[in-house]
């Protein structure tokens, strides 16, 4: 998985400005958001290696569980806050898209919870049962090994700081952990949308359309007015690897229409309006705009990079924020040219190419 040496490598030059996160790198702050519902959230979106949020409803008589978490340590550390909170029995995982920092802990549900049925699209399902997310995951040690060389060359050099002191512990605890991973493929597919009911509760899975995969899925709480969008919505920067831009713009209009009160993104913090969505389609706009301008001038995707104006978008997501810019040139503008100059030039996407 090429976007986890992408984000790695990036976090390397990141100066020391911001606050440095506390706590454990898998490790999740709980809280309610309406009652029965709650969101487990890493405190800081921005460290490294990423984290996912975890959303958990407690029903009558049993627990629905919204993302598995990017390790088993994070699953077990999830399980943990929910067992905080109830004794009832996890018995639907939903995994909102097929990228594995929101499965790697599937198989620590199936373990603690074996009755668990892991819900997602069959796009989601097709990656996640292959022989080529069990080689990614093989390769996996290698890859944070070779992160392990960057930051101890670094280090040595003495061009070192804080963060990347705190990245050095964090991908040697990683390193340790994915060689845990076992791939839990789900168990239950569909391709529009379920219903589970408990009680007076509908809980929604939907596939409101391609985004940031093809098999993206929210979870739509109607009586609590919650959507649950995995990384269709990633917060304060957006994730761009493998994505489908045109189909984004209006897989958002979907989620917008839902008039939600609150919406919990992939990564981040909660939304409790529509701006930063509407921001997000106005970026892709323009990307896409862009890249079929420079495809009608014959540009390769080097050349078009070099044409890209963000100075109407990249301020609203960065600010002066150096860190921030960072994480928006390695997970968001990188990826996202790429493919929407794709699509302008009518090529495949390939989402598993993670570039």
């Amino acid at each position: 998985m090429r976007n986890i040496v992408a984000a790695l490598l990036a976090a390397l030059v990141l100066p020391n400005g911001a606050a440095l996160a506390q706590g454990g790198a898998h490790e999740f702050a709980l809280t309610q958001l309406k009652p029965d519902v709650y969101l487990l959230q890493r405190p800081n979106p921005l460290r490294m290696p990423v984290e996912g949020n975890v959303v958990f409803i407690v029903n009558e008589a049993d627990v629905v569980v919204v993302d598995g978490g990017s390790l088993p340590l994070a699953a077990e550390n999830a399980i943990k806050q929910i067992r905080s909170v109830t004794n009832k029995p996890v018995s639907v995982l939903v995994n909102t898209h097929w990228h594995g920092d929101h499965n790697f802990g599937n198989q620590v549900y199936r373990e603690q919870y074996p009755g668990v049925r892991i819900v997602s699209h069959e796009n989601t399902w097709r990656y996640l049962a292959s022989e080529k997310n069990a080689k990614d995951i093989a390769d996996l040690p290698g890859q944070l090994d070779a992160n392990l060389v960057s930051l101890r060359e670094l280090k040595a050099s003495g061009d070192w700081n804080e963060r990347r002191e705190l990245l050095l512990s964090d991908v040697q605890l990683d390193r340790k952990e994915v060689t845990r991973i076992r791939a839990t493929p789900p168990d239950l597919t569909f391709t529009d949308g379920l219903v589970l009911r408990r009680g007076a509760r509908e809980i929604h899975i939907r596939h409101p359309g391609k985004a940031n995969t093809d098999g993206d899925v929210i979870v739509w709480l109607p009586r609590e007015r919650i959507v649950v969008s995995g990384d269709i919505v990633v917060w304060p920067t957006p994730f761009g690897f493998g994505s489908f831009p045109r189909e984004w713009i209006q897989t958002l209009e979907v989620i917008l229409a839902l008039e939600y009160e609150i919406l919990v993104p992939g990564h981040g913090d909660v939304q409790r309006n529509g701006e930063y969505l509407r921001l997000l389609q106005r970026t892709l706009a323009s990307l896409r705009e862009q890249a079929a301008g420079a495809v009608a001038k014959g540009l390769d995707l080097e050349a078009t990079r070099k044409v890209m104006d963000t100075s109407s978008f990249e301020r609203e997501f960065v600010g002066e924020d150096a860190m921030k810019k960072r994480m928006f040139d390695a997970f968001w503008m990188t990826p996202i040219v790429r493919q929407a100059w794709l699509e302008a030039s009518g090529k495949e996407i390939r989402q598993d190419e993670l570039q």
